[in-house]
């Protein structure tokens, strides 16, 4: 089966420092040169030869990375579904050059207190994103918030549900996974998760919880799927195995008279040896790393392959519920944008 996503890594550069996240303050991430757009635009014709339909522009802050809305259009006349979380913060000034081009645009908010903010991400921003979401739909985009649930910010979370019901977007909520020392949420904590899963507009995917709940991924059981499905790239131009996270190997892309070989670098048989071996390595043990597990519980049909499968229906039906309001919701949602803004 040929991976169906592509994480690909713009920058790792970011104007925020959260607490859960350090991707920008990596040592080995500091000074990493970034791939012009000319580069990855190559890479994206290889990942159409590989069959890939999902293509996630991350970072660090993928904002940061000035060829963005060129490296967007290419990515769409090859008809790939775009993705791209950012931190709102930078996008009022680059909201224009990117209407029409992200499928997926999300951004990130786990507060609704501007001193609660400042303290998770190192800066006065919340006003910024709040600005942001109305922007965005003003432009006729679709947008959502991704709230991550730290055992701080969970306490909280209701009123981040709340601004979203107010702005007419939805919540996708998740537990900060366990990666850079992040402290998890206890009991409690998954509890009161749960119980805001359960409001309108909010879509919690009950298939990562059942499995942290479980003690993650297991070496000698392997759930991880991240090389089959996910394919992920460094922004100096490098394919990450087995993923960003707890990658233990890098290999370089070449490209000559206009084309990248990433897709033979995927099939080859060191990559393919690596892909039988997924999951399995000592540092998987207990993993619970969401981003390549969205992908890996695709397949085989088992209990998280459904409640994935009933969390993505859930997606579907709340951002259709948000796009087609009621006439008395239109109305509200006008005056709640004028309410937030001030």
């Amino acid at each position: 089966m040929a991976p169906l996503l592509a994480n690909y890594y713009l920058t790792y550069k970011c104007n925020s420092r959260c607490t859960y996240c350090d991707i920008p303050v990596k040592a080995e991430n500091i000074g990493v040169q970034e791939t012009p757009p000319e580069i990855i635009i190559e890479n994206l014709a290889a990942l159409k030869r590989l069959g890939v339909k999902v293509v996630d522009f991350t970072g660090g802050e993928p904002l940061i990375y000035k060829q963005l809305p060129k490296v967007l259009k290419a990515a769409k006349q090859m008809g790939f579904f775009t993705s791209v979380a950012n931190t709102g913060t930078l996008y009022p000034a680059k909201a224009r050059e990117l209407t029409g081009l992200i499928d997926d645009l999300k951004f990130s908010l786990s507060t609704t207190i501007s001193a609660e903010y400042k303290k998770e991400r190192g800066l006065d921003g919340y006003q910024k994103v709040v600005e942001s979401i109305v922007l965005a739909k003003s432009l006729g985009e679709k947008p959502s918030i991704i709230a991550t649930a730290t055992p701080e910010s969970i306490w909280g979370m209701e009123s981040v549900v709340q601004l979203a019901q107010q702005l007419g977007v939805v919540v996708l909520l998740g537990p900060v996974f366990d990666y850079c020392g992040n402290d998890l949420l206890d009991e409690a904590g998954m509890k009161e998760l749960k119980r805001l899963s359960k409001m309108n507009n909010v879509v919690m995917n009950e298939a990562f919880t059942k499995f942290a709940a479980d003690g993650g991924n297991q070496i000698n059981a392997p759930r991880c799927r991240a090389i089959s499905s996910t394919i992920v790239i460094s922004p100096d131009d490098n394919l990450l195995l087995p993923c960003y996270h707890m990658h233990d190997e890098s290999l370089k892309i070449t490209h000559e008279n206009g084309r990248s070989n990433l897709d033979e670098l995927w099939k080859s048989k060191h990559v393919q040896q690596k892909r039988k071996e997924e999951g399995s390595w000592d540092f998987c043990q207990g993993c619970t790393i969401w981003c390549y597990f969205e992908s890996s519980f695709l397949w085989p049909p088992d209990e998280y392959f459904w409640l994935n499968a009933k969390s993505k229906i859930r997606w579907g039906s709340e951002k259709l519920r948000v796009s087609f309001p009621s006439s008395e919701t239109k109305i509200q949602l006008a005056k709640s944008d004028k309410e937030v803004l001030l």
